[in-house]
């Protein structure tokens, strides 16, 4: 799947395209890349493979892993898998002019060998949580290993450059992706207050919010993760009991989760306090198919919402004021719907997938043109930063 030896990637012999290896996790899918391609072309899900074709990349995640063979894969197998993909990651980085790591976990790894090691295929990562501790703290001793880190984030920016070291010029804002193919406004019945998400959710203020609302409440989630001081606790919200008779609760596959947001009266993005910008992709997707959007107005999600513009905020954790809000949009359908009308105008003008992808690339690129300089850091410009 990999190549051997440099020179034996990246397109037709005498490309000037980069040569890039895409270290990443598969999550929790169980679907393969070709059912992945075939829902995709059918329109059953949004466009998750144009990142890795655009950039004509290798994929590193765990279903390559499973192809090492021998004494590899015996170690492999006793390591965490992110830490078994930074070690091949590593082992593979001289056939590649570029690694790019899509994930706070891969990236401190894949930071900590290749700072040790004085290794010289340059290192981009994509993140948007340096503030954990666990990602904070490794990376003030081996941001060595990273040579420049996009996020779409501008609070998260601040903290890679102002907590943990890194120079200004080696940390670019992008704006956040969304496939606006995929999620567009389309004719519905709108019948029902939606919600949906996994990182630091705060569902049973929602609940309390919608208890006695008379629309039904349909909430797409399963395991909800949250930051409890250093320690991550995740929850299946799906064996919770005391949900309101209005509330239904479960997974949605794409196409369920695209006919959710286009029956919602309003998309509500309720968050626990945290500086990270959590619910973007709700928001966003919200927005795409023109929808209302409420949240929470956290320390993170600062990005992407203007206030009465297109989305309304809300203190967190305030099931009365959310619930106010809410019932005020259901009251005034008009101005819910223009409200939804410029969210979709503001996506097409700030988060287009494809723009996300040209922005990375651009950065690939950049960095593939000369080998990283491990020990100090060496000023770059970025060609795709943005002031948000």
């Amino acid at each position: 799947m990999f190549p051997t030896e440099r020179g034996t990637s990246g397109g037709e012999p005498g490309s000037t395209a980069p040569r890039i290896l895409l270290v990443k996790t598969r999550g929790r899918s169980t679907v393969t890349r070709e059912e992945r391609r075939r829902m995709e072309l059918s329109g059953a899900g949004p466009r998750s493979l144009l990142f890795e074709e655009t950039l004509n990349c290798d994929v590193l995640d765990e279903n390559a892993l499973e192809q090492v063979t021998g004494l590899r894969s015996r170690l492999y197998k006793r390591l965490p898998s992110f830490a078994a993909q930074a070690l091949e990651a590593t082992r593979l980085s001289p056939s590649y002019d570029v690694v790019i790591t899509w994930s706070e976990r891969h990236s401190v790894a894949l930071a900590a060998l290749f700072a040790i090691l004085r290794v010289k295929t340059p290192h981009l990562a994509l993140m948007f949580w340096l503030s954990k501790p666990a990602v904070r703290w490794p990376l003030k001793f081996v941001r060595a290993g990273i040579d420049r880190i996009v996020t779409w984030s501008s609070i998260q920016q601040g903290v890679a450059v102002n907590h943990i070291g890194f120079k200004p010029e080696d940390v670019v804002l992008v704006r956040h992706p969304v496939d606006l193919q995929f999620f567009a406004p389309k004719p519905s019945r709108h019948s029902i207050i939606f919600s949906a998400g996994s990182t630091q959710r705060d569902f049973p203020t929602f609940a309390k919010a919608v208890a006695d609302l008379d629309v039904p409440v349909r909430i797409a989630a399963s395991l909800v993760v949250a930051l409890n001081g250093y320690k991550i606790i995740t929850t299946d919200v799906r064996e919770e009991t005391g949900w309101p008779r209005n509330c239904e609760v479960r997974s949605h596959s794409p196409l369920e989760l695209r006919e959710s947001y286009a029956a919602a009266k309003v998309v509500v993005v309720p968050l626990l306090p945290t500086d990270i910008d959590a619910g973007v992709n709700v928001i966003l997707e919200a927005m795409a198919m023109g929808r209302p959007v409420v949240a929470s107005r956290t320390a993170g999600q600062v990005d992407v919402i203007k206030d009465s513009v297109n989305g309304v905020f809300v203190p967190p954790g305030d099931a009365t004021a959310l619930k106010e809000c809410i019932a005020s949009l259901l009251a005034d359908p008009e101005s819910a719907e223009e409200m939804g009308r410029r969210g979709r105008a503001y996506v097409e003008q700030y988060h287009r997938l494809e723009d996300f992808i040209d922005k990375v690339h651009a950065n690939a690129v950049e960095l593939s043109q000369a080998p990283a300089k491990r020990g100090f850091r060496a000023g770059r410009s970025s060609v795709a930063a943005e002031t948000s």
